[in-house]
């Protein structure tokens, strides 16, 4: 009996322990390093303790990097949720079972797709002079709209794409919870004359709470590693409007000045506060 309880222990010991030591040595070096004052130019440093941590709210350029990543958790969160439900219920509801299966493996391919090659693709699908999406309205209206020059632009066309990966793919989600589930409660619902939306609102949803709030977080997690995405669509522009926490940390840290400690600083200050929101979060939502 007892060997047949520590077999799992076994099994999982030695991958557990593996990913532990990977995830902790990376954690505990860069801790290290956001103490000190190195520089990829210079072979020596000193400890510095928490100076990198007090000019970081003193650098208005890390200040802005933390409200475009706040303002792009939000707004990718928030609309790739709406997109995979709305596209999801209308699946569930208005397309037969052949129908459905078509739409899930076209709704896939987005997220299939390497990031850099879907950033490089909607990238030309913006430009001005010959975007797939600009000329038609160029040709009816004279007008060359640049959307990726303008602040406000640059952020939703970064967000339209992330939501055509994502939201899609959670809409593939979405509907097979929802064919999942058992067809008593649905039914008695419409012999009470519940509307559809009524439906949906009162009695699916709810069932589907838990699953829900694990694609929101598990999108939210995803939405911090948009670095590629970002990157390559706008470089953080125009100027600075786009440029998010990771950008700025890698700015920081390889590009322009090189401060390796300093970029430390802002990964550590990065992960603690998705650590603490995140479990704030989970524990709200699923009381």
């Amino acid at each position: 009996m007892r060997r047949g309880r520590s077999l799992p222990y076994v099994f999982l010991g030695p991958t557990l322990g593996i990913l532990i030591v990977l995830a902790l040595v990376p954690t505990i070096y860069a801790i290290n390093i956001s103490l000190q004052n190195r520089t990829l130019s210079a072979p020596n440093a000193d400890y510095v303790w928490f100076a990198n941590y007090l000019a970081l709210f003193s650098d208005a350029r890390f200040l802005n990097a933390l409200w475009v990543s706040f303002k792009w958790e939000i707004i990718s969160v928030t609309a790739t949720m709406v997109t995979g439900l709305a596209i999801g219920i209308a699946m569930f509801e208005a397309a037969s079972p052949r129908m459905r299966n078509i739409l899930c493996v076209l709704f896939i391919i987005p997220v299939l797709l390497p990031r850099v090659c879907a950033a490089f693709v909607w990238k030309f699908a913006f430009h001005p002079l010959y975007g797939a999406l600009t000329w038609p309205v160029r040709e009816l209206t004279g007008i060359t709209p640049d959307i990726l020059s303008t602040p406000l632009g640059a952020l939703l066309a970064v967000a339209f794409v992330d939501v055509w990966q994502w939201g899609l793919f959670f809409a593939v989600i979405i509907l097979k919870l929802l064919e999942s589930l058992p067809p008593q409660p649905l039914e008695a619902a419409r012999i009470d004359r519940a509307t559809r939306f009524g439906i949906h609102r009162f009695v699916t949803l709810p069932m589907l709470k838990a699953p829900l709030i694990s694609l929101l977080l598990v999108k939210a997690i995803e939405s911090l590693r948009s670095f590629d995405l970002v990157y390559v669509m706008t470089r953080g522009g125009p100027g600075i409007s786009t440029e998010t926490l990771d950008m700025y940390a890698y700015s920081q840290g390889f590009i322009e000045a090189g401060k390796i400690s300093y970029a430390s600083s802002m990964a550590v200050i990065m992960m603690v506060l998705t650590i603490v929101t995140f479990t704030f979060t989970w524990k709200r939502l699923n009381r």
